[in-house]
């Protein structure tokens, strides 16, 4: 095509931008791009992250008939991808300083259900939810140079130094937490590589060995040749991305989550409950760092996903599952497992990338994804929630006649057995019970090994006594080599006896008879009992997950394979282990009751293990330790839920409403503000209408959706139960700019009047003439007025939003 240069003379590159062509050199170019194409790769990239550049270019040379295929095509063609991404983040930057939005204007309002709060509305428990956590797929190979020589001591290849050119360039684009925010948390780790599952914890957590959230030894191979290790991502609950913390060279350390918890409550301030799949730890952590002021003054509450909390402590589930928390409604905080799903197509482009590019997928797919994924599914996310909890309140009938039938006079006895069931759990924490073996348990033994070694040797004795006398054999026998094996080993054990019998200070040996020795022995007994059971809860654990990791979306053919690999061999170790914990319980005194493999199969929340421990037979006739009592319990907390899920869904749709309102006619107010002109000159109406253009590009992106939102809000209307409005409200911050509009202007006439005051003054005071008037005082003055100049052209944006608020609610109020 034919290109015209730029009369003004700006050069060949400006020509090509101009024709929405974009060259791959800044001088001289010979190979351009077409804008249309590169977005095309762009959007077809993101929504499908698997597709490389190399796959895509060689589908334009198949189309437009380049033959053979050239390598160097894809290099060009990523130079003009990179300049072409530059020109949008430049562009989007400028529109939003056209807007008045600064940097920190996206994450303050990255959700508008989450974060555009309305005047009057109903108060929440959680002002927001959030969940974070960590993912190693997106690690990025630290290329070295090649050092020809090995380890003397490990025998392993010595790492080079970094070959990689120095990038300092961002390509976060608002969404990547600064490495110099995370490594000021590093402090707070108890050791220099301690994992997150024992940093800064407390020690008498209930999940203190129950839960590990990366395994550190895995993790530790890859540091040397990985520099990025994976990515550690907040999002609220809808699903929008806050913020994105990279892993540098370790595991899931307390850095990460401490750096990012820091982000949001700066962002988000008050009431903010933060989901985690070790937040039971996580609230130890930040009790023990540098945020437990912050986060008790603004009441964060650290909380574990659905998901991961089934394998917590059952104590651990009361205090921290969103089940038992009030205020949570129906919300999973899983929503970090999705977007990984979806994510980690993006492996393949970030693993050999530079740090520069491997940034800029990751923001350009995040930010894609809240505008075009996210944010076109929001209603949906409403909606389908609120027919949800409109289902779970149909059940309460159910559970009413159920509670009728086995005389339960109120729903309030479901609040007396949680606690019952907690004080439990508690008074089983404190009395510590452990599996260690004792020195009793050790004497105990060995005095059986003893016994079973001297009935050794008496039949070697009898059976060399049985033999022919007489006859000789040259050498050592048989029977004399047995027996000097059976008299070492009974010598052994008799020396480690009276070495027991020492240190427990045991005048007389015990015996079968004896009453230390029966309590010994039952000791023994409840201890094997519970390694059987432990074994047996740690195989169903592995089994839940794996059975889930098998049918989540984005697992490849062959890890689908292995999983249902070892599914089938754990099958055979389950009910291995179902036979051994069988043998223990039979052999307790009263026995506990036997398993089976459909009871086993049946324990998919891993709570009924916690009764199980216990074998007193009191705790065992409790009501909340039935299984159809503690389905009702479950039941009933789900019912709670899902009326606090109806309260937030009610505030959230009408936040929704509002803002597609509020956003619409503010945009368009800005725009007929651009295209006005008036008192500008030629080339600021020119640049202003060119800003007009693209705020109304902006417009018509970010509201393509908000049609489909209101119809499936209408829709949600007409439910039968619903109860939310879909009536627009007044926005908090534009209440809050009012009124700092008020104090400024207030500000400004006291001011005013002061300075009238002291000239009179002055005039009529000859001591304090311009002659011994006090220079520094004047320059303080001078800058007293550049501030409140410069705070008064700061509310330029905030009076217009303010103008935008008069039109829609139709006052006269400035």
């Amino acid at each position: 095509m034919d290109v015209k240069l730029d009369p003004r003379g700006n050069g060949v590159v400006p020509a090509l931008i101009l024709a929405q062509l974009i060259p791959c050199a800044p001088y001289a170019p010979t190979v351009a791009v077409k804008a249309r194409v590169l977005e095309a790769y762009r959007i077809a990239h993101v929504r499908c992250p698997h597709l490389a550049i190399q796959s895509f270019v060689k589908a334009l040379c198949d189309l437009h008939g380049v033959l053979p295929y050239r390598p160097y095509l894809c290099q060009q063609f990523s130079i003009a991808y990179d300049l072409y991404l530059d020109l949008r983040r430049r562009t989007n930057e400028r529109v939003m300083k056209a807007l008045g939005r600064d940097s920190s204007w996206r994450l303050k309002h990255a959700c508008p259900a989450c974060t555009y709060k309305l005047k009057g509305e109903d108060l929440l428990i959680f002002d927001m939810l959030t969940t974070m956590d960590g993912n190693d797929s997106l690690k990025r190979v630290l290329r070295r140079q090649k050092v020809g020589m090995e380890d003397t001591e490990t025998g392993e290849p010595v790492l080079g130094e970094s070959r990689e050119r120095v990038d300092n360039r961002d390509a976060g684009d608002g969404y990547f937490s600064s490495r110099a925010c995370v490594e000021k948390w590093a402090k707070d780790r108890v050791a220099e590589q301690l994992p997150m599952d024992t940093a800064g914890t407390d020690g008498d957590n209930p999940c203190a060995d129950r839960w590990k959230n990366m395994i550190n030894d895995v993790t530790s191979k890859m540091w040397g040749i990985f520099d990025e290790t994976g990515i550690f991502l907040a999002l609220c609950r809808h699903g929008f991305v806050l913020v994105i913390a990279d892993m540098i060279r370790s595991g899931e350390l307390a850095k990460y989550p401490l750096a990012v918890v820091e982000e949001l409550l700066d962002a988000f301030g008050m009431k903010l409950g933060t989901g985690y799949d070790v937040g039971c730890h996580f609230e130890a952590t930040v009790a023990n760092s540098g945020l437990a002021d912050e986060a008790w003054e603004k009441k964060l509450k650290c909380l574990v996903g659905s998901f991961h909390g089934h394998a917590h402590n059952r104590l651990c589930q009361l205090q921290f599952l969103a089940t038992y928390v009030e205020g949570m409604g129906l919300e999973d905080l899983e929503g970090c497992e999705r977007f990984f799903s979806r994510s980690n197509g993006l492996a393949k482009s970030c693993r050999y990338a530079s740090r520069f590019h491997r940034q800029q997928e990751i923001a350009t797919y995040a930010k894609h994804f809240d505008s075009f994924e996210t944010y076109a599914n929001l209603s949906k996310f409403l909606c389908n929630n609120y027919r949800q909890a409109l289902s779970i309140l149909k059940t309460e009938a159910p559970l009413q006649t159920w509670m009728r039938q086995e005389g339960i006079d109120s729903v309030e006895r479901f609040h007396e057995w949680l606690g019952e069931e907690r004080s439990y759990l508690e008074g089983l924490k404190g009395a510590a019970k452990t599996n260690e073996e004792t020195l009793e348990m050790e004497y105990v033994q060995k005095l059986v090994n003893l016994s079973a070694s001297q009935f050794q040797v008496a039949t070697v004795e009898a059976r060399r006594a049985r033999g022919g006398e007489g006859t000789y054999t040259p050498g050592v026998s048989k029977e004399d080599r047995a027996r000097r094996l059976a008299e070492e080993k009974m010598g052994k054990d008799l020396e480690r006896v009276e070495e027991l019998e020492e240190i427990l200070n045991i005048a007389e040996r015990w015996t079968t008879e004896s009453e230390r020795w029966t309590a010994t022995v039952g000791a023994i007994k409840m201890r094997k009992y519970s390694l059987a059971l432990d074994a047996l809860e740690l195989l169903i654990m592995e089994r839940i997950f794996e059975l889930t990791k098998m049918n989540q979306s984005q697992t490849g053919y062959k890890m689908r394979k292995h999983i249902a690999k070892a599914l089938q061999a754990r099958l055979k170790a389950v009910k291995n282990a179902i036979e051994h914990y069988n043998d223990a319980a039979t052999a307790l005194n009263p026995p506990m009751p036997r398993l089976s493999w459909e009871q086993v199969v049946e324990y998919a929340f891993l709570a009924d293990f916690d009764i199980l421990r216990d074998t007193r037979s009191e705790v065992q006739s409790k009501p909340w330790t039935r299984p159809a009592y503690r389905l009702a319990m479950d039941r009933y907390f789900k019912i709670l839920r899902a009326r606090e899920e109806i309260k937030r869904l009610n505030v959230e749709i009408r936040r929704v409403v509002t803002w597609i309102r509020d956003e619409n006619r503010f945009l368009r107010k800005m725009e007929a503000i651009l295209r006005d002109g008036e008192g500008k000159s030629e080339k600021e109406k020119e640049d202003d209408e060119h800003m007009a253009v693209q705020v109304r590009w902006y417009r018509e992106r970010h509201g393509r959706f908000d049609a489909g939102h209101m119809q499936r809000f209408h829709e949600l209307a007409r439910t039968p139960g619903f109860t939310g409005s879909l009536t627009c409200g007044v926005a908090v911050e534009h209440e809050e700019l009012q009124e700092r509009l008020r104090e400024l202007r207030a500000e400004l006439a006291r001011d005013g009047a002061d300075d009238e005051m002291e000239v009179d003054e002055e005039g009529g005071r000859e001591e304090n003439g311009p002659n011994d008037m006090n220079t520094g005082g004047r320059d303080e003055e001078d800058e007293g007025d550049d501030a409140r100049e410069e705070a008064v052209s700061g509310l330029l944006y905030q009076i217009s939003m303010l103008a935008v608020d008069r039109g829609l609610r139709g006052d006269d109020e400035e």
